[in-house]
């Protein structure tokens, strides 16, 4: 189940889902709408925006990306890449650790059956727990939750906050969405230099591709206002970033009741 779980959570690549789920009610799914992020261009499956709809499967596969040939019409396949996943195993004295267990205790299939229905209720405190020991696509979806105002109020700097944690341990579906925030001014002051720098590390992590074109073309209009000086400061700052993933902890050094027994 975990392999499954990684492959779902890596769906809505750039940070916060468009679509409501289909149980919302109307006048609820119409407000949810109508907070999404200004679009940063045309919206392919990845790249040109944080936005995008999640699939129905729980376990979808991560997505691939698009040839250019692919745009003359020509027969060619889709681009395979493991570049767009946000859970990997993190390595420690050489032995592999993995987020799969704390996964499975803690509930997270069931939040995101809940959270698909728009139960936030029961979802949101479920990635809460996962999210605070550093569950870096639970600390994706808190930055959601807090973006919209799904169970939560609405706080841009808190949402801001939980893209950025899970966007330094390397979760691509972070990075397009802390840009965007840093470039409209929400939750934090308008920081171009760091919008940039995101979207410049985003570029970095994927192989040619419609998606990968999309994201430098946006890239380019954040770059339009700023000065040669804070481009090359943005550049440095991208070059030097490393991820720093989290490493999943024992759940025996967990507090006993840190999970509930039953996640029905």
């Amino acid at each position: 189940m975990g392999m499954r779980f990684e492959r779902f959570l890596t769906m809505t690549l750039f940070g916060v889902l468009l679509a409501a789920p289909a149980a919302m009610p109307p006048a609820q799914a119409q407000s949810v709408q109508t907070q999404t992020l200004p679009p940063l261009g045309p919206q392919p499956g990845i790249g040109a925006t944080p936005l995008s709809p999640p699939p129905a499967q729980f376990a979808a596969p991560p997505p691939d990306l698009t040839s250019r040939e692919a745009l003359t019409g020509a027969p060619v396949p889709p681009i395979k890449t493991t570049a767009t996943l946000c859970v990997r195993p993190v390595m420690v004295d050489e032995e592999e650790r993995t987020w799969d267990h704390l996964q499975d205790v803690g509930g997270a299939k069931p939040a995101w059956d809940a959270y698909m229905l728009g139960d936030y209720v029961r979802a949101v405190p479920i990635f809460q727990r996962l999210a605070k020991i550093g569950h870096p696509e639970a600390e994706r979806l808190m930055g959601n939750v807090y973006y919209f105002g799904q169970g939560v109020p609405q706080d841009y700097a808190r949402s801001l906050y939980w893209f950025e944690k899970a966007a330094n341990q390397g979760c691509f579906g972070a990075y397009a969405a802390v840009s965007s925030l840093y470039r409209d001014g929400k939750g934090t002051g308008t920081d171009l230099g760091k919008a940039y720098m995101w979207l410049n590390i985003a570029v970095s992590r994927l192989p040619d591709s419609v998606e990968r074109d999309a994201l430098i073309k946006e890239r380019g209009k954040i770059e339009a206002l700023m000065t040669p000086g804070q481009i090359e400061a943005a550049q440095k700052r991208s070059q030097a970033f490393r991820e720093k993933p989290v490493v999943p902890p024992d759940p025996e050094d967990l507090p006993v009741d840190y999970f509930p027994k039953t996640v029905n």
